[in-house]
């Protein structure tokens, strides 16, 4: 069994980036659900739009705003919750030494997934996992020298 420090640790920072990102998809749903909090948001991007004199901005209608909310919130939290689950996966697969190759496809391809998803704020987290699993494919086994 090959030592694989880097790559565990490349994951679990990916995992603590998509785990940042599904406590705010959760505070996006919480807030949709809040009224009185939904409204502060709102007239906040307000008077932070009208102070900064963006022409090019308009803020959506109150209700369109919430439902982004919402549909956002749900996004982020799903995308969130699969990709720290897959990153858990594979700590554990890497831990006991099953199927490496496995592993990195995975975690490859939920990078990819997610990068191509557009989910862009969490793209650090994305390229953790691919540079992750990249190393997982390609780094060659040492050879034991006598």
């Amino acid at each position: 069994m090959q030592p694989r420090r880097l790559e565990k640790i490349l994951i679990i920072l990916g995992m603590a980036i998509f785990i940042f990102f599904g406590v705010q998809g959760a505070s996006m749903l919480i807030v949709h659900n809040d009224e009185d909090r939904a409204t502060a948001l709102y007239e906040s991007y307000q008077s932070e739009l009208e102070e900064s004199n963006e022409a090019g901005f308009e803020l959506p209608e109150y209700r369109v705003f919430v439902d982004n909310l919402q549909s956002g919130g749900i996004m982020i939290l799903i995308l969130s919750v699969t990709t720290v689950i897959t990153g858990g996966l594979s700590l554990y697969f890497l831990k006991k030494g099953i199927k490496p190759k496995m592993v990195g496809i995975l975690l490859l391809v939920s990078g990819g997934l997610i990068a191509i998803l557009g989910f862009a704020p969490a793209m650090l987290g994305s390229l953790l996992y691919m540079v992750s699993g990249g190393l997982i494919l390609f780094k060659k086994p040492r050879e034991l020298s006598v």
